[in-house]
């Protein structure tokens, strides 16, 4: 039973606040094997076992039977019972991508972080970072845009002209000059995709301390963002992918944004959809501007 903000263990504490980082956590969060865990009376002490299908206590809300308080599961001091040591008596699921490497190869890991990007956000943010890789959704967003750039754009610029130019014979500088290129396009896509995650979740951090109190960091913000930008995936199917998921994409990134960093700092919706939410808007408003200048401009000409 572990914070799910920094890892910490949460066993034999009565408060409902990590000790080590202050987030707040409830014991409904969690999951625990069947009569695995022990869930103390915090006024005698007397000990309960959890018998439904999550580990829980049924009901939630009873009288003890040594002190005859009324007590809640969530009040509750959590240990594992006797036979179970600390990381057994939880029902852990494991972050599909930072723990790639461990019996999951990369690709099977970016898949399934990419599916619950799209169809399980709050439950993929949810759980808690490995200590050891707390730059994973950095790489995560690296991977994933260097697979749109090279797949996506590159099957609709590149890809073709250097199919042909291997077939026609073309000569050798030709076609380094096209591999070149892609090399180009792919450095170019992963530069942008990064100033722009980096400028995105800055914004977004700033508008939602603004709007609201948000439990977590700056650096839970990038980490809601960018396994958010998973979703920009389906712009890799090739040729056709930039041109009809790109709009779509980007919606989709947005709505995952506010989920999973509803989740992360425990915001209202209205607030963190406001953050998000700005910026995107901001731009689309310059733009839409923009063109109305220009019109303008050319029908005064």
């Amino acid at each position: 039973m572990k914070c799910k903000s920094c890892g910490y263990m949460l066993w034999n504490i009565a408060g409902r606040n990590c000790p080590e980082c202050g987030s707040r956590y409830a014991v409904g969060d969690y999951d625990f094997k069947p009569n695995a865990v022990a869930f103390c009376c915090p006024h005698c002490d007397q000990d309960y076992y959890g018998t439904d299908a999550r580990g829980h206590l049924q009901p939630s809300e009873f009288e003890c039977v040594n002190c005859l308080n009324t007590v809640n599961m969530n009040q509750m001091v959590l240990r594992p019972a006797a036979g179970y040591e600390q990381e057994s008596a939880t029902t852990v699921v494991e972050h599909p991508w930072e723990v790639r490497g461990e019996n999951k190869s990369t690709f099977r890991a970016w898949y399934r972080t990419v599916k619950a990007s799209m169809l399980r956000p709050q439950e993929l943010v949810e759980l808690p970072p490995v200590q050891d890789r707390k730059a994973g959704h950095w790489r995560f967003l690296t991977c994933n845009s260097l697979l749109i750039s090279f797949i996506g754009f590159g099957s609709v610029f590149l890809i073709p002209f250097m199919v042909v130019g291997v077939l026609g014979n073309a000569p050798i500088e030709v076609i380094g000059s096209m591999a070149g290129a892609m090399g180009g396009i792919v450095l170019f896509g992963l530069f942008v995709t990064w100033l722009l995650m980096l400028i995105f979740g800055g914004v977004t951090h700033f508008f939602l301390r603004l709007f609201a109190q948000p439990t977590g960091t700056l650096t839970d913000t990038y980490r809601s963002v960018c396994y958010a930008q998973g979703v920009m995936a389906m712009m890799i199917v090739p040729v056709c992918g930039i041109y009809l998921f790109s709009w779509i994409g980007s919606i989709w990134f947005l709505v995952s944004s506010i989920l999973m960093l509803m989740k992360t700092h425990k915001t209202s919706g209205f607030a963190t959809t406001m953050a998000v939410l700005i910026l995107p808007a901001t731009f689309m408003l310059l733009t839409f501007l923009s063109w109305c200048l220009a019109m303008a401009n050319q029908i005064q000409v």
